[in-house]
């Protein structure tokens, strides 16, 4: 096909990808602040992209080179090829269960202290510097949109009978309280007590205690997955780092 003088040879095509798409809570109404909240969310938004980037580059997994980033607005999308070769496969939806719980680590903490939500899938998709399409982008944005609500990721049927095949992988995932499996990300943070906590401290800073009817239960939702992960963690002992909700 002839576009402005150039010619296409209709050779791109999908290939099977785990996907993630996550949300980052809030960044929307940040975009209609006054200029200069404006520029501090734009900056830590592009930091924590960036900088999760260079860490994809330097955890010592094999594949991380491979795990695709994009972002457009409040939206980020971590992507990755998947092997059909058993022991590879497993490997590939580790390097991007462990991105992503990295990225959403980096998210809560005090480096940015944003929510983020979320779905995990695999399925058909089609990624380049100019273009994303596939259905596995659609059930991702689905989990995300319509099955999440709280500040979690699930993670989809698709996986879990993937993850079955290795049960080493079964420390990314939790069964939530109404059934739904979500990806455990502090799974791979040991003594990030201090860090949730100030992060947590930021958020409601940011809503200088004002919290709209839709985000309260958000925040508390967050606050009891870190507290009881921090309890199973070595930090236990020490009760300080605990997120406390103020009163609304």
């Amino acid at each position: 096909m002839l576009i402005n003088g150039n010619v296409d040879k209709y050779d791109r095509e999908t290939s099977e990808c785990i996907v993630a798409y996550l949300d980052l809570l809030g960044v929307a109404t940040r975009m209609k602040a006054d200029r200069e909240c404006q520029k501090i969310s734009m900056n830590k938004l592009h930091n924590l992209y960036t900088s999760s980037i260079l860490l994809s580059k330097e955890i010592a997994i094999e594949g991380y080179e491979e795990i695709k980033f994009r972002i457009f607005s409040d939206n980020i999308i971590i992507t990755k090829s998947l092997s059909k070769d058993l022991t590879k496969r497993m490997l590939d939806i580790k390097c991007v269960l462990n991105c992503v719980s990295h990225f959403a680590c980096s998210s809560v903490g005090d480096g940015v202290g944003w929510l983020v939500r979320g779905g995990i899938t695999i399925g058909e998709l089609f990624i380049d510097d100019t273009m994303v399409w596939g259905n596995a982008l659609l059930k991702a944005y689905d989990l995300e949109n319509n099955i999440a609500i709280y500040p979690r990721i699930v993670i989809d049927s698709e996986i879990l009978h993937e993850i079955d095949k290795d049960k080493s992988l079964y420390e990314y995932i939790h069964q939530d309280f109404d059934n739904i499996i979500f990806l455990n990300y502090l799974s791979i943070w040991n003594f990030g007590g201090q860090m949730l906590m100030n992060g947590f401290n930021m958020m409601q800073d940011e809503l200088s205690g004002k919290y709209a009817e839709r985000v309260y239960p958000k925040f508390c939702w967050h606050m009891n997955y870190v507290n009881r992960e921090l309890d199973k963690k070595n930090e236990r002992k020490d009760r300080k780092f605990r997120l406390e909700l103020r009163q609304k």
